[in-house]
């Protein structure tokens, strides 16, 4: 028989320990070491004389497991009786020195562990912050694959732009230390994207460090800006006051607010009868046009009892032909309502309106205390047992700040808060009645001051408050065909500001209406009003 050449002596043998192969060609060797069953040099150290032979504790038993030894010397460390822990290390040392025979005694198993796991961490943290952005100081530029320009040219320019800008905002780079590095990258960024090479990108750099070159210092956090997007604040305060003074210009006369059915000062010379209760009457509802009777408390077949179209008619195209369908689902005009809730109604007559709740006026002005020159209004209404009434004030200032902006509690039982258009849902919260947020408004005007708004006889009727002295951008931008026609404030937003608003299913915002009102004013006085004067 030809010789072994061993080649499998390294494999464990399969059949061990009940092999049968005599020589077997795999490896028995390693089963030997590894099997739970001592060796025969470990049975005759364990069979060494003893001086005293106890019977073995739960201890001593674990300690003749050699897995356990590793987990004997970390118990070692806590403070148990000392006579355990005499006899748990001992053991646990000679069952070690044993198995392993190593030449020095193992350490605990959190002493190898700790230092590696701390290697660990120390080497993420320095992998983390290499790749991070510095917070302040000169940026570093990110290449771009579509970019022709070279990387050292824009870092060059970039870093130069940082030097500009770390120049004009030395006065506020203690509140805001990284505004220098975030406006150089912005800049840059903007500079790129505006070039298609490398000329072109060199001398657009150079005219944009040119204007940062003569640009003042800043003045606060708010005068800050890249170049292209910044405006002296000098500049602003002074075109601010060319179209402000102009303002007077807008009023609407007494013949156009008659027109536009404001309510007027000879009202309040009528005498006010007894308030009016409108509960036990008939009223044609404002949504369907069907007559109902108003009830003081409405049961459940009352809050579905009006079949209705939310929005309003609008033409479309069908078919090729324009055709009037309702906005809020697009079916034919005369088609039955798409949404449920109750009837509702609302007074339009200043009178009837007068008698349920009295109108009064702004104070008079005083040296003493002088109100805002310019504010506009909007206002937000649900429906009551007594008509509609206001359920939220928004008041801003010439720069749009808000003076006023709380939700109103009405004087008569809720019926419909009318959420698809007012944008409330619920009245939690509400701090002033009408006649609380009536005096919280005056603490901003009188009648002197302007008042701006959209369509601002409603408002002034739910405010119950008459006053003459008003712009109203129906009036500045008057519908081709004329009163009673009116063009939306939506869409003189989006025709002169460019903007887009109420485009939410949320109802209307009375902060967002309010503020362009003030938009549209300068607008109109600017670019309208101008034209006008120079022709």
């Amino acid at each position: 028989m030809l010789p072994s050449l061993g080649l499998f002596k390294s494999i464990p043998c399969p059949l061990y320990p009940n092999c049968s192969r005599n020589p077997c060609f795999y490896s028995h060797q390693n089963q030997r070491a590894d099997d739970g069953r001592p060796s025969e040099q470990i049975k005759r150290q364990k069979l060494a004389p003893e001086p005293t032979k106890k019977a073995p504790s739960p201890a001593s038993s674990l300690n003749s497991n050699i897995k356990v030894a590793p987990i004997v010397t970390k118990v070692s460390k806590a403070v148990p009786k000392a006579g355990s822990v005499t006899s748990i290390v001992k053991k646990s040392e000679s069952a070690s020195s044993m198995v392993n025979r190593p030449s020095k005694p193992l350490p605990p198993s959190t002493k190898s562990v700790a230092p590696i796991s701390a290697l660990e961490a120390r080497k993420r943290t320095a992998h983390t912050a290499t790749f991070k952005a510095k917070p302040t100081g000169p940026p570093t530029v990110i290449p771009t694959i579509k970019s022709s320009i070279p990387l050292k040219v824009r870092q060059l320019i970039a870093t130069k732009l940082y030097e500009a800008f770390a120049r004009i905002y030395a006065p506020i780079l203690t509140e805001r230390p990284t505004i220098a590095t975030e406006h150089a990258t912005c800049q840059e960024e903007k500079i790129l994207s505006s070039t298609s090479n490398l000329a072109g990108y060199k001398q657009s750099a150079a005219n944009v460090l040119m204007n940062l070159k003569k640009r003042p210092l800043s003045t606060d956090i708010s005068d800050v800006g890249v170049d292209g997007d910044w405006v002296d604040p000098k500049e602003a305060a002074a075109s601010k006051m060319a179209w402000i003074e102009r303002i007077n210009e807008c009023v609407v006369d007494m013949d156009m607010l008659k027109d536009l059915k404001y309510p007027l000062p000879d009202l309040l010379e009528e005498t006010n009868a007894a308030a009016v209760d409108a509960v036990g009457t008939i009223h044609e509802c404002d949504r369907c046009r069907q007559d109902y009777l108003i009830k003081a408390v409405l049961d459940k077949d009352d809050m579905d009892a009006c079949v209705y179209h939310p929005n309003r008619i609008r033409m479309m195209k069908v078919d090729g032909l324009k055709e009037k369908v309702y906005a809020c689902c697009e079916d034919p005009l005369g088609s039955i309502g798409c949404t449920r809730g109750p009837h509702v109604y609302k007074d339009e007559d200043t009178a009837v309106l007068h008698q349920k709740i009295p109108y009064i006026r702004a104070p008079p002005p005083t040296s003493a205390n002088k109100k805002q020159r310019l504010v506009a209004l909007d206002c937000e209404m649900g429906y009551t047992t007594a008509g509609m009434e206001l359920i939220r004030l928004t008041a801003v200032d010439e720069d749009m700040k808000v003076l006023v902006d709380e939700l109103v509690l009405p004087y008569n039982m809720i019926v419909d808060l009318n959420s698809h258009y007012s944008g409330i849902t619920t009245l939690k919260g509400v701090k002033f009645d009408l006649d609380g947020l009536r005096k919280e408004l005056f603490k901003h005007i009188d009648q002197d001051t302007i008042l701006v708004g959209h369509g601002l006889e409603n408002d002034l009727n739910a405010l119950r408050i008459v006053h003459t002295n008003v712009i109203d951008t129906v009036a500045l931008f008057p519908h081709k065909n004329g009163l009673p026609y009116r063009n939306s404030l939506r869409g003189l937003t989006a025709a002169h500001l460019k903007k887009f608003i109420q485009t939410g299913t949320e109802g209307h915002d009375s902060l967002e209406d309010a503020s362009v009102c003030i938009e549209l004013l300068e607008h109109y006085i600017k670019k309208v009003l101008d034209k006008r004067i120079k022709k």
